[in-house]
């Protein structure tokens, strides 16, 4: 999950949810726990992922990889 770029939109499988149209905001290690944070360019919502639990993240309109 290092190859978030400042443009492009996101797909995220997250305990198995799927959550689209995503831009990454930043990545976070807390007491060796690593989170993601992006936000939902069309509700505004900002969510927080722990990166253990994504199941898949690939770039809007590219195939899905897993984490």
């Amino acid at each position: 999950m290092n190859g978030f770029t400042k443009n492009g939109f996101y797909e995220l499988i997250y305990k198995n949810e799927r959550f689209s149209f995503l831009q990454y905001i930043r990545k976070d290690v807390i007491c060796d726990v690593c989170y993601i944070t992006l936000k939902n360019v069309i509700t505004g919502e900002t969510m927080t992922f722990d990166q253990a639990e994504v199941r898949g993240l690939k770039i809007a309109g590219e195939e899905a990889s897993a984490s």
